[in-house]
C-alpha cells in the first residue's frame, strides 16, 4: 500500500525548519501520527514533545521524511501496512508486539483516573465501575484496560478528552498524568485537576512497520542516546512537562495492573 499524498497544509516552513524534515516524493520514511497537543501536533508553535525529540534525532540521521496526521486507529493500521512507516508514541503491549518493529523506548508514563477538584477521587477500578461518564482516548491500551476491568467509558480523541472534562461532558478521564497536566495547561482551563493512584504503567515507544529496510534501529537508538547525553532530551521534557521528579512515578510490583509489555 502506498502512503497517502502529503497534504500541503502540514508543510509549513517553520515546522519543517524546526524538525529538519524533508517531505518529498522520494522520502525514505513516512510518519503516521495523530494530531494531538501533547506528543505530535501539526502546530508550528507547539509541535509536541515527541515531534521535537524526533526532529532533533533526525538532525543526526538526516532522513527524508513525510509526515501524515490521521485519526489514531487509521494511523496505526497504515503504520503496520506501509513499508518504511514509523509511528509514535506507541505503547508496547502484548497485543501489539508482533505487529511492529520496536525501534526505541522513550519513557514510561503512569496512568490513572483524573477528575476536577471538588469531585471524589477515583483510586481503583471498583469505584470507577459504579460511575458513568469516564472518558478515554480511543484506540489506546487505556481503553483496553477499561474494557478488561468492565468500566463503562466514552471513547474520545486526544483533542476532545480535556475539553470534555472541562465542560462536564465526562466526570473523569483515564489517561497518563504528564499528558493530562500539559493538555489541561494548553487548554487554559481554570479549575485544578485531581489525580488518583497510578493503576497502569505504559512504556511509550517509537515503532515501525515490520517491512522497513530504511529504518536502521541502531541509528535511531544512537541518535536518541546522543540527544540524551547532550542534555537536549531533558530540556525538551522540562519544556513540555516541567521538572517534577514524581511526575513519571509508575506502578511497581504486585500493584501494577497494566497489560503485559516488554
Amino acid at each position: 500500500m502506498s502512503p497517502p499524498k502529503q497534504r500541503p497544509r502540514f508543510l509549513t516552513l517553520l515546522l519543517l525548519l524546526l524538525l529538519s524534515f524533508t517531505a518529498t516524493a522520494d522520502h525514505e520514511v513516512v510518519f503516521y501520527l495523530e494530531d494531538e497537543p501533547i506528543y505530535t501536533s501539526k502546530s508550528a508553535q507547539s509541535p509536541g514533545f515527541l515531534m521535537e525529540v524526533v526532529g532533533e534525532m533526525n538532525k543526526v540521521m538526516k532522513l527524508k521524511v513525510s509526515a501524515n496526521f490521521l485519526p489514531w486507529n487509521r494511523a496505526q493500521y497504515l503504520a503496520i501496512k506501509t513499508p518504511n512507516a514509523v509511528i509514535f508514541p506507541l505503547s508496547r503491549t502484548e497485543e501489539r508486539e508482533p505487529n511492529y518493529t520496536w525501534i526505541c523506548k522513550v519513557f514510561d508514563v503512569p496512568v490513572m483516573f483524573i477528575t476536577k477538584e471538588g469531585r471524589p477521587p477515583i483510586n481503583d477500578f471498583h469505584t470507577a465501575r459504579e460511575m458513568r461518564g469516564i472518558g478515554v482516548i480511543i484506540g489506546t491500551p487505556q481503553e483496553e484496560m477499561l474494557k478488561a476491568q468492565d468500566v463503562p467509558y466514552i471513547a474520545l480523541t486526544g483533542k476532545q478528552l480535556y475539553e470534555a472534562l472541562a465542560d462536564d461532558q465526562v466526570k473523569a478521564i483515564y489517561t497518563a498524568k504528564p499528558e493530562a497536566i500539559l493538555g489541561w495547561k494548553q487548554g487554559e482551563y481554570s479549575q485544578n485537576l485531581q489525580y488518583g493512584q497510578p493503576l497502569q504503567t505504559l512504556p511509550l515507544w517509537i515503532a515501525a512497520s515490520k517491512n522497513s529496510p530504511n529504518v536502521k534501529v541502531q541509528d535511531w537508538n544512537d541518535a536518541l542516546d546522543q540527544l540524551k547525553a547532550s542534555g537536549g532530551f531533558d530540556s525538551l521534557r522540562k519544556k513540555y512537562f516541567g521538572d517534577d521528579p514524581k511526575l513519571f512515578s509508575t506502578v511497581h510490583g504486585s500493584d501494577a495492573s497494566s497489560p503485559p509489555s516488554n
